[in-house]
């Protein structure tokens, strides 16, 4: 198909390489790879795209090729955990490490955060809560290193009016 002279020009106003462009995106065999898959392997710029996504969201090797030493603090925060709302409760989903020793872990929750005690090292994790939560209907279930609590949600407190009563005389 031939490109109109619009589509050939590119940004700075001079010829768009067009075939470097999708050499580039769609890996060496252009659009046609995409567009009837890669028996050859992965497509070269969503697999660029979800390395780069991995390398940002899980720590690795410090830049100077030396894995990182965890300090205290970073143990702590290295319990992954998720927060999920639902209409009628928040659900907070702790992962252990295999290390870790679940019947010596305590919970205590309240209106706007929960806190785990008992880790390794005598440290706690406290996870805040972005709605206020009803404290008596929480509940804790554990199961292949992970603890799942359900924290129903406070309802939304609705004003009222207060009428006034005016006396006489005064």
């Amino acid at each position: 198909m031939a490109r109109s002279d619009e589509e050939k020009t590119g940004p700075g106003g001079g010829p768009f390489d067009w075939d470097g462009f999708q050499n580039s995106f769609f890996g060496g065999n252009g659009w046609k790879e995409a567009l009837h898959g890669n028996p050859g392997g992965p497509i070269p710029w969503v697999d660029r795209y979800v390395k780069g996504i991995l390398a940002d969201a899980v720590p690795g090797p410090s830049d100077n090729g030396r894995t990182a030493q965890p300090t205290a603090e970073s143990r702590q925060s290295s319990l992954a955990c998720n927060v999920f709302e639902t209409h009628r409760a928040l659900i907070v989903r702790i992962r252990l490490s295999a290390d870790m020793e679940p019947r010596q872990l305590r919970l205590a929750a309240m209106p706007h955060e929960l806190r785990l005690a008992g880790l390794p090292g005598g440290e706690e994790k406290t996870v805040r809560l972005a709605v206020p939560v009803r404290v008596d209907g929480a509940k804790a279930v554990y199961k292949q290193n992970v603890i799942e609590v359900t924290l129903p949600r406070e309802e939304a407190v609705v004003a009222k009016e207060i009428p006034i009563r005016f006396m006489e005389g005064g």
